[in-house]
């Protein structure tokens, strides 16, 4: 039975690994001061050794359990790893690589680089080889079943068996076909642009080659008719020419008329020879080739010159033409030649649907479509109308509903070409027996004044600020100034888009405006908003203003101003009363200058918006 010894003498030394205490080491006895120092110094010993060799259990349990995990790590490699030796001999290899040659992990020690086949050759002329004078390689290896591997070859000397290779092979199978594939797709879809691009440039070749051969055939329609315009001012000038000649020839005494009569005999033959050449202009504008060039257009000025080419015969074969432009209609940026083109193809199309009807009336109109930013152009006839099963088919190419040699069925396509391209849409709207029309809606043109300000310059708030909201809206920097000093001060400074100013402002000194302007040679362009102005005020807005706005001002006039102003254009170009009727007002030179026709209209447009765009 064991028994307690009193223990009244101890010694106690720490065991340390380092700076690591691990624990003590103790002992004891029932004799006090039974130890001394060189009992002391004994146990010192022995707790250093029991301490390394805990260290060193320590030690081995951790290279176990690391060999553990890196060999479980190295097997969880899904890429093939394989060690060689300087013979190129296997020393180690993964489960994947095992996998890769059907063999058990513990046979592949002492097998060569020539039975792994990833080398590109024989040992010492491959990739091993290689490695082990060249430290380091990397190739791809397709094997025999058709499998590609990106194999990296790289020498270590830190290992137990002196310098060693190592080989990582990875399957880049997938990769390899897919980038393939994709050099092989790219190429092929370069070759079929490439086709393609061709094959845009001859259907580009093709339609300007349509759009000529159709303008050709309208041509052919049109020369009738122009030939007969011709005529009337070429019978007045030979008429007018052979009274002159008469009366040159003949002695005054003898009843011969007096020089007064001649000059207005001479007058008329030149009035009526600029008619006729204005005729003939006319038709060489719109039968030349020309290159696509989109500029801001005047849409009834447009079609004011499309209809003169069909004056004659609307007037033979009865047909009423009515023209409803709305005031202060907003510029479209368009080809002339192009738009004019679809313009006439309308006219033909309804002047060919009236033919063989009582009533024969034809009403052309232009709208601004405020929701949609943009001018509506309508052209309505009282023809035979459409069927609700043609009506999806009209703008097919060469679909028609005439008579052999009536129509090539390519003038409605066209004009939705043309509108297309312009950004615009186009509807029909048909009833049978009723009539037809059809709607254009183009993109309206709004000119940018870049990093320039427009100045509004009014003594009353109010419409400063109504003004200045409705520019603002539209994007443009707004300068203010309600007094004319303020305001010249401003106008003197420069960097301005334009001028709106009211006639109040110019009053307060027309002589110092006068001079500003000439300072500036009159390049920024000035609208005049003033409802009574009278005198010098008057005068001055005549001879410097592109426009006069009169009192109520509407959103549409600034917007045909704003236009006019920023384009360095006339405003209202081609209708002189259409300002008179909304509010603006033309200075003389320029209403001196417009030729529009006596049968144009200013009323509101009465043709309404009929058809669903597209």
């Amino acid at each position: 039975m064991a028994r307690s010894i009193p223990v009244r003498g101890v010694v106690s030394v720490p065991m340390l690994v380092g700076d690591e205490l691990l624990g003590a080491l103790s002992i004891g006895s029932s004799q006090p001061d039974r130890y001394d120092a060189r009992d002391e110094q004994l146990l010192c010993i022995i707790a250093g050794q029991i301490a390394s060799a805990v260290q060193n259990a320590r030690l081995h349990s951790y290279a176990r359990l690391g060999k553990v995990q890196w060999e479980a790590t190295f097997d969880a490699i899904s890429d093939p790893i394989a060690v060689f030796d300087a013979q190129g001999r296997i020393l180690r290899g993964n489960a994947a690589l095992a996998a890769q040659l059907q063999i058990p992990i513990t046979d592949m020690r002492g097998r060569t680089c020539d039975d792994v086949g990833l080398c590109g050759g024989r040992f010492p002329q491959c990739a091993v080889g290689r490695a082990v004078s060249q430290h380091g390689s990397r190739s791809e290896v397709s094997t025999a079943d058709g499998r590609i591997f990106s194999v990296t070859t790289f020498t270590i000397t830190d290992t137990r068996e002196g310098a060693a290779v190592v080989q990582v092979a990875k399957n880049v199978t997938e990769e390899i076909v897919s980038a393939r594939r994709l050099r092989q797709l790219s190429e092929e879809l370069a070759a079929a642009n490439g086709r393609l691009v061709a094959t845009v440039e001859r259907l580009k070749t093709t339609q300007a080659q349509l759009l000529q051969a159709e303008k050709l055939s309208a041509i052919g329609q049109l020369v009738a008719g122009v030939a007969h315009e011709l005529n009337n001012p070429l019978t007045s000038v030979i008429g007018y020419a052979q009274l002159v000649e008469e009366e040159l020839l003949s002695p005054a005494a003898d009843g011969g008329r007096t020089s007064a009569h001649l000059a207005t005999d001479v007058r008329r033959i030149a009035e009526e020879s600029e008619r006729a050449a204005r005729i003939v202009r006319n038709l060489l504008a719109f039968a030349r080739r020309q290159t696509a060039e989109r500029s801001p257009q005047d849409v009834a000025d447009l079609f004011t010159r499309v209809l003169a080419l069909r004056t004659y015969e609307f007037r033979l074969n009865g047909v009423d033409v009515e023209m409803a432009f709305e005031r202060g209609l907003p510029r479209v940026l368009a080809d002339a030649g192009q738009l004019q083109q679809a313009l006439l193809n309308l006219l033909l199309n309804a002047e060919q649907a009236m033919r063989g009807r009582a009533t024969r009336r034809l009403e052309v109109g232009a709208s601004y479509v405020a929701d949609a930013g943009a001018v509506q152009i309508t052209v309505s006839d009282t023809g035979h109308g459409i069927e609700d099963g043609n009506l999806g088919r009209v703008f097919d190419p060469f679909f028609t509903t005439r008579d052999v040699g009536e129509g090539t069925g390519l003038g409605l396509s066209i004009c939705y070409g043309i509108v297309r391209d312009h950004g615009g849409q186009i509807a029909v709207d048909s009833q049978v027996g009723v009539g037809t029309t059809f709607a254009l809606l183009l993109p309206a043109y709004m000119p940018t004044a870049a990093n320039e300000e427009l100045l509004v310059a009014h003594t009353e708030q109010g419409e400063r600020d109504y003004v200045a909201a409705m520019l603002a809206g539209w994007g443009f920097g707004v300068a203010f100034a309600d007094n004319a000093s303020a305001a010249l001060a401003r106008y003197r400074a420069g960097n301005l888009g334009a001028i709106f100013i009211d006639g109040g402002i110019v009053a307060g000194d027309v002589d110092a405006w006068r001079a500003a302007r000439q300072a500036k040679g009159g390049s920024i362009p000035l609208v005049l908003t003033s409802g009574a102005a009278q005198g010098d005020v008057a005068k001055f807005g005549r001879e410097q203003a592109v426009a006069l706005l009169t009192p109520p001002i509407e959103l549409r006039t600034v917007r045909a101003a704003v236009q006019a102003a920023l384009s360095h254009d006339d405003f209202g170009d081609g209708r002189a009363d259409a300002n008179e009727t909304s509010g603006v007002d033309a200075t003389p030179a320029e209403a001196g200058r417009r030729t529009g026709s006596t049968e144009d209209s200013t009323s509101q447009s009465g043709v309404s918006r009929t058809g669903e765009y597209a």
